[in-house]
């Protein structure tokens, strides 16, 4: 889990390092969930369809609770 919300930039360079990152897990059979990610990045993800790709939640607890804590 990549808890974002200490980001407060994101541009196509660090999108594609999260996608390659998300690709990377899913190739050793693990997921990669992004927690507390800020609006502006979220609606890039929306627009990129990249939420499709990565999992996102709301809040830490969230994630916990469908992945485990």
């Amino acid at each position: 889990m990549l808890d974002l919300s200490n980001v407060s930039f994101c541009d196509s360079a660090g999108l594609n390092v999260l996608l390659g990152a998300g690709r990377q897990a899913a190739e050793s059979g693990v997921v990669l969930v992004l927690a507390c990610v800020p609006e502006p990045l979220r609606r890039i993800l929306q627009m990129t369809e990249a939420d499709q790709i990565l999992r996102v939640y709301d809040t830490v607890t969230d994630t916990e609770a469908v992945f485990g804590g």
